[in-house]
């Protein structure tokens, strides 16, 4: 699915991606939706963000306002007050992209047990991002039993020590959309269907009837909703 997607991953990850400068006043990112710009570097020299206290700089960028809602959009990186100059992989660009829920707000229970169980609106939780106190001084994650300042998480259920009931916290963690969960599977049931009719593209019934069957590498529906998450531009 994703080698159809062209995407490397749907999850958050961090990337680093070299472009040929041409004169363009825009990069397109090949990942999306970006969560955050970690770098951006034009012939070996940092540029800094437009909105980030350098209001004197003479050229920032400014990324494209992401879209929340899977599948998102593809999202372009744009200069202020220069161009992207012209060279062979003399353009660097780090950042964070995937699909994630960041800072849900929960409150762990003031009972046991301290649990909290994500709220995923778009699609099943697939990995963790981390979790803070509403303070912002984020929390340690652990694999054994929680003490004050720890979490433990599996599979989207976040425990807590008893020390931190009651404590104001959020949770970031990276989900896969529940379209292309739903694909997956679909997919999948319908290879394993498959199985009893390799190669055939009709069947006779007794003779009185027969099944058609359409064979092709990826059914119609799976194609159609995945299309929105697929990448259309070049490298």
């Amino acid at each position: 699915m994703l080698k159809y997607l062209d995407r490397s991953s749907i999850l958050p990850n961090r990337y680093t991606e070299c472009f040929d400068g041409g004169n363009e006043k825009s990069i397109v990112l090949r990942e999306w939706p970006v969560t955050s710009i970690e770098s951006c570097t034009m012939n070996g020299l940092s540029l800094l963000p437009l909105h980030g206290g350098n209001g004197t700089t003479a050229t920032a960028y400014v990324l494209d306002i992401p879209d929340t809602l899977p599948p998102g959009r593809m999202q372009r990186l744009s200069l202020r007050g220069g161009v992207f100059a012209r060279g062979v992989q003399n353009i660097e660009i780090s950042y964070h992209a995937g699909y994630q829920i960041t800072a849900e707000p929960a409150v762990v229970p003031l009972v046991p047990p301290y649990e909290i169980d994500v709220l995923a609106p778009h699609g099943r939780f697939a990995s963790d991002m981390g979790v803070h106190y509403a303070n912002g001084v984020s929390l340690t994650k652990t694999s054994v039993v929680p003490g004050i300042g720890q979490y433990f998480c599996s599979d989207g259920l976040y425990v807590f020590s008893g020390a931190d009931s009651g404590a104001s916290v959020t949770v970031s963690y990276g989900y896969v959309p529940s379209d292309i969960a739903r694909c997956c599977i679909e997919w999948a049931a319908d290879q394993y269907q498959y199985r009893l009719r390799i190669g055939q593209a009709t069947k006779s019934l007794g003779g009185q009837e027969s099944v058609s069957f359409i064979v092709k590498d990826m059914p119609d529906f799976v194609r159609a909703v995945l299309q929105p998450y697929r990448r259309v531009v070049g490298t």
